[in-house]
């Protein structure tokens, strides 16, 4: 029984190690975020890795949902699973850059958005970790919003960075850990 402790206590940190290197992997100048994506009505075809982007230039979604909303529309399917959703909510580069990311940490079978958002979330279940977050938001435009998040539980923050998306906001793949 005892050799399941310092099972237990790696996985507690590895998992928020791992989410903070999700997300904070992503960075590409350090001024930005990872990009949050908005709800969607269950339609919608799953957002992949390999989509294309846009064609026309992206407008601010219409509706009530926010950059914070969609931020945390985004958490909490990721953490379900609600494969569809969450990856609706990130723009295909940064769903690439993240399966990268984890790849390159050594887990084996990560090959697309939707085995990531089941992968994490599995490791999220597992540890019992909360996706309590607090959320303000910094600065917003039509073509895009950014977002101070702090996770309450697992010490990281960062800022996070959406453009608008079909119907609500996305994250993007520009993201950078703060703490």
């Amino acid at each position: 029984m005892t050799h399941l402790l310092p099972r237990r206590r790696t996985r507690r940190v590895a998992v928020p190690l791992l989410v903070a290197a999700l997300l904070a992997g992503c960075s590409t100048d350090g001024t930005d975020a990872p990009p949050t994506a908005a709800p969607t009505t269950g339609s919608e075809p799953t957002a992949s890795a390999t989509a294309a982007p846009p064609a026309a230039a992206p407008q601010a979604p219409a509706g009530d949902e926010g950059p914070e909303d969609s931020f945390r529309t985004w958490l909490a399917a990721s953490r379900a699973p609600d494969v569809a959703t969450a990856c609706a909510y990130m723009t295909p580069e940064l769903a690439q850059r993240m399966v990268d990311e984890i790849t390159a940490r050594g887990f084996p079978g990560i090959t697309d958005c939707a085995t990531l958002i089941e992968m994490t979330a599995g490791l999220y279940a597992a540890v019992g970790q909360s996706s309590e977050t607090q959320v303000e938001l910094l600065e917003q435009t039509a073509d895009s919003a950014r977002l101070h998040v702090v996770y309450t539980e697992g010490s990281s923050c960062g800022s996070i960075v959406l453009q608008p998306g079909d119907g609500h906001w996305v994250l993007t793949e520009r993201s950078a850990e703060e703490c």
